[in-house]
């Protein structure tokens, strides 16, 4: 992990922590008593919430309707008390700190009757040196932390301040440096924590290592590389000091070693680089490996005497961001180029994966980037409403490939700027940068989230309209009518070049038009004209393209395991009861979701087929959407598209939303989709006229399909492959034979390649409803990439009563079992599952390596499937609860 080990360290699972309420006035009747008396932490780091629930004096807000009932909790203040022994070692140090690594928000703490801290940040780490207030050694200490309620805290702000503008749900969020996914957003519910929801111990020390930075340059051939590194030291002068500085290759072999005297100067730069020859590179995945290095400096005195120890990891590769023009098309690229390379990204917006911030386990993490990993991702973009994410997803991160987008923590606000508040800011964000700015995986850091399309809106939402001139990067700022560019034009790119240098900058998302900051032909777009706005069709996606999409989504239910839980009674188990709309946060979701579907399937309002053409729903859109930006990926002055980031990849709670993995870590069907169309080697079929859809009032008649071919090689080589084309008309309920069957191809590394159009053969009609199969294969024949085309909308097509699916599983490998499947007609959206009334089952979370597939007649299709444990295979595919 990239944080230091430290020999005068003493931690917090020493101490005794308890809570209390601080004021009762809001607490439910019945319950103050219960809460003026203390009770122990049932764990620390905590928040109140969480201690709250493990208590049994809160229901769980991720069933039913329960988040209505503990509204009052965010509206108390909470006191947190522990006692600790002053440990003997410890007084012999010149310096005694309490460190706070995170305290959430409004935080008075007291040492023995003597206050010692105010806190209104819960993104500033704090340190105070406690040695004159510590009793003496073994003598017992009293430790205590009052959080004062945010709601009250916001509510005195908003009158000295006054009230702000927000795009989403409560505007006194904006006030406080708080993350402001706790006020509610519209896939989470409003859960106002506080408490020390990040580790509190005790430091001690004559002189330590405050900061190790590590700067890489690699040379354009990749031959060597120079490593620089800063050293930063705190505390007192030491006589007779060195440092030494090591690194380590991921085998454990040292690569460089040196020792030299050092000043008394506080920061130490290494007096010449280091030269690694023939370094190993860290490659986002499916472009390389992930190695890393690991950097330690150990402070030394009289050559041997180790004073303080730090370590980070660190990983050798450039990633820039590349602005250029293109050959045919208005505008410039938006393009991240890693190591020379340049690549389409893969990506998922990431939100906190939990309202209770130290209930996220470590292995919790790596289960998240491993299903990113599985998916076929290459990044993720930390939306800005959270938090700056923890050292554990980080070292998830690094050692999986994941890129991170990382926002600094605003979102869809008009923030304050008073000079307290941009003081605040500046602090923040230095601590954060210089936290975050040695991984490997940091990719990018961007002011914001929506604020300059806020500003952009602002007189669609009743105000007056926000004039600004788009280009202006330069100020002033705070006397105009968008002081908040102070915020992201002036004091984050500020630090963010002093500290981070070498990361790219990015005033906010989306941004970089002369006009609108949501310009498709420059910068990142945020792309709701399907779903939000003006509700398009999703099969309109290749339409709404820009040169890189750091937002778009549909919803889709989450799994019914985690559907049962939000609708735990019988009689909310529909789709229009109260709890379901309860774990349904956007507002109007309900309408569109129902919309959408209407537009496209058959459907009954049962609630198990609700919620698979929900997902059949989602798993399409995205389909359609990465298949058709990932085209016009092209290859040098011709990157017209050069990024997708699905809003969203996670869920913070048990919600239907816009994430294709659910709060219980549950791949949604349009996970499988997603991972194909991701894939190193992607086919993709574009149909002309693209639906049978009635246009403008005409309906389209005797129109026959065609159909033109693409694929997109991802991998670092090309590719050679044979394509084979298979089809169905179901009007006739006939196989079609396209002569083009067959044919040998070949794929450029790294970007799509057109594969022209079919020829139709003279058996097509008016009245044909072909469904087109189109496969890659490698030189053994095996399915390189496979796709299914279907005549649209699904809700105007027949099956036959006889359609039917036989599945058939046997044992592949010790920890596998294969999956047979054959059907007698074409089957669209044929969905896996294993049954999970079983005993114990629904423990044992399945691993498909594919799913959701559309079947054709007369073909046998292969999906293996893990951790099945003898429970039978269920299927569900459209429309078969009519058949």
């Amino acid at each position: 992990m990239s944080v230091s080990r430290r020999s005068h360290f003493f931690p917090q699972s020493s101490w005794k922590w308890r809570l209390s309420s601080s004021n009762s006035s809001v607490i439910p009747g019945g319950l103050e008593s219960k809460l003026e008396d203390w009770h122990a932490c049932h764990a620390f780091p905590s928040v109140i919430h969480q201690e709250l629930l493990h208590l049994s004096l809160i229901p769980d807000a991720n069933v039913g309707e329960n988040e209505r009932l503990i509204q009052w909790v965010g509206k108390c203040d909470w006191e947190y008390c522990c006692t600790f022994t002053t440990p003997d070692p410890a007084l012999a140090s010149e310096h005694i700190e309490l460190v706070c690594e995170g305290l959430d928000t409004f935080a008075t703490a007291t040492l023995n009757g003597q206050q010692i801290l105010q806190s209104d940040n819960m993104f500033i780490p704090y340190r105070v040196d406690v040695k004159s207030h510590l009793r003496a050694a073994e003598q017992e200490n009293e430790l205590i932390i009052i959080f004062e309620s945010a709601v009250k805290k916001g509510e005195q702000l908003e009158q000295e301040y006054g009230a702000r503008f927000s795009m989403m749900r409560d505007k006194k969020r904006m006030h406080m440096r708080k993350a402001q996914y706790h006020w509610g957003w519209d896939w989470g519910p409003v859960m106002v924590t506080s408490g020390p929801y990040m580790p509190v111990y005790l430091e001690t020390y004559t002189s330590r290592i405050s900061d190790l930075h590590v700067i890489t340059k690699l040379a354009d051939d990749h031959s060597y590389a120079e490593i620089n590194c800063e050293v930063t030291l705190s505390g007192s002068p030491v006589r007779d000091a060195s440092l030494e500085l090591s690194l380590i290759d991921q085998a454990g072999s040292t690569v460089s070693q040196t020792t030299f005297p050092i000043s008394a100067s506080s920061t130490i730069k290494l007096p010449t680089p280091i030269t690694v020859a023939s370094p190993k590179l860290w490659w986002p995945h499916l472009q390389g490996a992930q190695h890393l290095y690991t950097a330690t400096a150990r402070l030394l005195i009289s050559s041997s005497t180790v004073l303080d120890t730090h370590s980070t990891r660190f990983g050798i590769r450039t990633i820039t961001l590349i602005q250029r023009p293109l050959d045919s098309a208005p505008g410039r690229t938006f393009l991240f180029n890693v190591n020379g390379r340049d690549i389409f990204i893969q990506g998922g917006d990431w939100i906190p994966c939990d309202m209770l911030l130290p209930s996220i386990s470590r292995s919790r993490y790596y289960s998240w980037i491993r299903l990113a990993q599985r998916c076929n991702l290459n990044m993720l973009r930390i939306w800005g409403g959270g938090i700056y994410e923890s050292e554990d997803f980080f070292d998830a991160c690094d050692e999986l490939g994941i890129l991170v987008w990382h926002d600094y923590a605003f979102a869809c606000g008009d923030y304050p700027t008073h000079p307290s508040f941009l003081e605040n800011v500046h602090e923040e964000a230095e601590a954060q940068t210089r936290r975050l700015r040695n991984r490997a995986s940091l990719a990018l850091l961007c002011g914001g989230n929506e604020d300059f399309m806020l500003a952009d809106w602002a007189h669609e939402f009743g105000r007056k309209k926000i004039e600004y001139d788009h280009d202006d990067t330069e100020g002033p700022f705070l006397d105009t009518d968008f002081p908040q560019r102070e915020i992201y034009l002036k004091i984050l790119p500020k630090v963010a070049k002093y500290l981070a240098p070498s990361i790219p900058y990015w005033p906010n998302s989306p941004w970089g038009g002369s006009e609108t900051a949501n310009d498709p032909t420059i910068g990142d777009t945020h792309m709701w004209e399907v779903w939000h706005l003006k509700q398009l069709p999703y099969q309109q996606y290749k339409n709404l393209s820009s040169r890189f999409v750091s937002e778009f989504g549909m919803h889709g239910y989450p799994d019914m395991r985690t559907v049962l839980i939000f609708a735990p009674n019988e009689e909310d188990r529909h789709p229009q009861s109260k709890a379901i709309d309860c774990h349904n946060k956007g507002h109007g979701a309900e309408i569109r979701i129902a919309r959408y579907l209407a537009e496209n399937f058959r459907y009954s309002n049962k609630l198990e087929d609700f919620v698979y053409c929900s997902q059949l729903l989602q798993s399409e859109a995205y389909g359609y959407a990465l298949r058709d930006w990932k085209r016009k990926f092209g290859g040098k002055g011709k990157e017209e598209c050069a990024g997708a980031i699905i809003w969203q990849f996670n869920d913070v709670y048990p919600v239907t939303s816009w994430a294709f993995i659910d709060y219980y870590l549950r791949p949604k069907p349009a996970f499988y989709t997603i991972a194909r169309a991701f894939a190193p080697v992607s086919i993709g079929i574009e149909r002309k006229p693209w639906s049978r859809w009635i246009d403008e009032d005409k309906p389209r008649e005797g129109e026959i399909p065609h159909f033109k071919l693409f694929a997109h090689n991802t991998s670092v080589e090309e590719v050679k492959a044979k394509l084979k084309i298979e089809a169905w008309d179901m009007h006739t309920q006939k196989k079609i034979d396209f002569a083009e069957g067959g044919r040998d191809i070949i794929l450029t590394a790294g970007c799509n390649t057109e594969l022209g159009e079919l020829g139709n053969p003279e058996s097509l009609t008016e009245e044909s409803l072909v469904v087109l199969c189109a496969k890659l294969l490698d030189s053994d024949g095996k399915v390189l990439s496979r796709i299914v085309n279907w005549p649209e909308p699904y809700r105007y097509l027949r099956w036959p009563k006889d359609t039917k699916v036989q599945v058939n599983v046997s044992k592949d490998e010790p920890d596998w079992d294969a999956v047979t499947l054959e059907a007698n007609f074409p089957v669209k959206g044929c969905f896996l599952s294993l049954d999970h009334t079983q005993d114990g089952a629904d423990a044992l979370e399945p691993i498909w390596e594919d799913n959701m597939l559309d079947l054709m007649p007369g073909e046998r299709l292969i999906v293996r499937v893990k951790e099945r444990h003898d429970r039978a295979v269920q299927i569900r595919f459209l429309n078969d609860w009519e058949l």
